[in-house]
Order: C-alpha cells, then sequence, then structure tokens
C-alpha cells in the first residue's frame, strides 16, 4: 500500500488494512526554500522518512510590509500582484513535486492565515506576533482593513496554486489562545477574519487539513471552523486524541509531543512511545506530532515512528 491509499483510507474512515498512516513535518534551511534546492529538500525528507503525505513548506509566508509604524498603518498596506516572487516560486515548487509524487502521496501546500501572514510580513518569524497582537488590540477595524488586504491576494494565491494539482492546503491558524484576546473580542473582529480564508480556501474543491498551532488554546471556539482534518497539540491543550475526535468530529491527526521522545530517544523507546499512543487512540486517527519537529532531531527517529505506526495493529 502507498502512502495517497494509506491516507484516504484514514479519510475515509475505513478500517485500516496496512497500519496507521504517519507524517511529520520538519522546516528546511533557507538556501532550500526555492527551485531545485526546495525539491530536492522536500523530496528527500519524504522519502527519507516514508511518511503518508507531503507538506510542501512556505517560509517565505507573505512578502515584506516595510510601511506599518503604528496600528492605523494596516488600513493603507499595499497590495502585492501575483506575479510576486513569493508566490510564483512557491507555484512552481508545488507544480514539481506534484508531477514527481502525485500518484504516490497527497501534496499539501502550507500556508498561513492572514494575521501569521500579517505578523511575518513586518517581523521575524520568530517574533511574528509582537507587532500584530497589539496592534490589532489598538485598532480592530484598521487591522481587520489590512487582514482582509491579505486574505484576498492568499486566496488568490490559492486558487492559482490549486490548478498545480495538490490535493489540499495544510493551514496554520494562532491566535486563540486564552491569554491573547478575550474571547469576545476573538469572535466580533478575529474568527470572521479567519473563516472567510477557510471557506475561500474551500472554494479551490481542496482538502483543507487545520493545525491548531499553540497551546492553551479555547479550543471551543475552533470547533466550527470549516475544516477537513484537524491537527493540534494534545497535552498542551488538556486532550488525547480520542477527545479531540470527539470535540472536533472530523479526521484528527497528532499524538506525539513534537520536542519529547521523538527527538532524542532511542529507536526502542520511540516505537514503545508510538505504540503507547496508538493504544489508547480511536482507530481512524492519523500519528503525527503537535507541530514542526526541531531541525536537529534526526530523520532516521522520524522513519521509526512512522515504521512503527505502519506495523501497528489494535
Amino acid at each position: 500500500m502507498n502512502s495517497r491509499e494509506r491516507f484516504t483510507q484514514f479519510l475515509s474512515g475505513e478500517p485500516y488494512s496496512d497500519g496507521v498512516p504517519a507524517a511529520f513535518f520538519q522546516h528546511f534551511d533557507p538556501s532550500a526554500r526555492h527551485g531545485q534546492a526546495a525539491l530536492n529538500a522536500q523530496l528527500s525528507f519524504y522519502r527519507c522518512t516514508g511518511m503518508d503525505m507531503v507538506k510542501l513548506m512556505f517560509d517565505d509566508i507573505y512578502p515584506k510590509i516595510t510601511t506599518v509604524r503604528e496600528a492605523a498603518d494596516w488600513r493603507d498596506i499595499p497590495e502585492f500582484g501575483a506575479d510576486d516572487p513569493v508566490f510564483t516560486q512557491q507555484i512552481e515548487l508545488a507544480r514539481r513535486m506534484v508531477e514527481t509524487v502525485g500518484r504516490e502521496a497527497p501534496v499539501f501546500q502550507t500556508i498561513f492565515t492572514p494575521f501569521v501572514s500579517a505578523g511575518c510580513a513586518v517581523s521575524p518569524i520568530l517574533e511574528w506576533d509582537k507587532v500584530v497582537t497589539p496592534h490589532f488590540a489598538q485598532d480592530p477595524q484598521a487591522m481587520r482593513a489590512g487582514l482582509e488586504k491579505i486574505g484576498a491576494r492568499l486566496a488568490g494565491f490559492a486558487q492559482e496554486i490549486a490548478g498545480t494539482g495538490i490535493d489540499g492546503f495544510y493551514v496554520s491558524v494562532q491566535g486563540g489562545e486564552h491569554g491573547r484576546y478575550s474571547q469576545e473580542f476573538f469572535n466580533t473582529w478575529f474568527k470572521p477574519v479567519d473563516i472567510a480564508f477557510l471557506n475561500a480556501l474551500k472554494a479551490t474543491g481542496k482538502l483543507v487539513f487545520m493545525h491548531i498551532c499553540g497551546v492553551n488554546m479555547r479550543l471551543e471556539d475552533y470547533r466550527d471552523y470549516p475544516a477537513d482534518i484537524v491537527n493540534l497539540a494534545m497535552e498542551g491543550n488538556g486532550l488525547t486524541l480520542k477527545a479531540a475526535q470527539e470535540l472536533f468530529g472530523r479526521p484528527v491527526m497528532g499524538g506525539l509531543d513534537n520536542n519529547g521522545v521523538i527527538c532524542a530517544g532511542t529507536e526502542r523507546e520511540i516505537r514503545a512511545e508510538v505504540e503507547r499512543v496508538l493504544r489508547s487512540a480511536p482507530r481512524d486517527i492519523m500519528l503525527g506530532a503537535d507541530c514542526t519537529i526541531p531541525a536537529q532531531a534526526p530523520r532516521q527517529n522520524l522513519r521509526w515512528a512512522v515504521e512503527a505506526a505502519h506495523e501497528f495493529r489494535p
């Protein structure tokens, strides 16, 4: 059974006939973001780990915005064209990846919500929320206007990259942490932007794989987000795979701590952890991690985890 067939069983809810599907993700070196270098790096990662889907990383995220100094400036942010290299280079990467592995494995394009994209457009990636979080609280109307512009450009990008034959979008959503905004603020100002964006992705006819990125999230606010599959941190949000599946009522991926045993454990420890997680999980989940695996974790560790999932029998 190849990766596409195993992933199809996961989506359909059919009993697994060849073990549990699994996938893990890592970021790549900035020198491998574009062109042949990006294709080589991401294809090598897929082959080395033996995982059951390809998630195309998109660490350019959005063109840089240099005009924002205060919250009101979000009303007048520039509108980037479809010909910006941030978008055209990623579309070409997706096209080439689909041509290479599309028959054997589903290919998903990573994409970030307008809020996260806005943050990365004005701040370093590791500090992406340093500017946008306070700006949204200070002037939600201006910020909302800027996010709608970003959402429109990303929706256009999604339509264009959908034409490459990708299977769907792996969407990173953030912002619903208990400590970021009140629930009333989130539902009034923030959530409608997310919902509109996810609906735009759904309109492409492709699958939407929602990654709820973070811990201590108000997960109930995400229950009605339009997505086909959900991936989230389990322990950091006080859930098991079974509870997550019951909460969202759709296919769920996860189970392993992305900073846990998979990073530095022995083969025996990693396989034992996979066995433990799957023994207590529903039978129609996909094994994955809370978030991306640190770059220093050996790929062999990820392969051991994938192999253990494929060999698992309830």
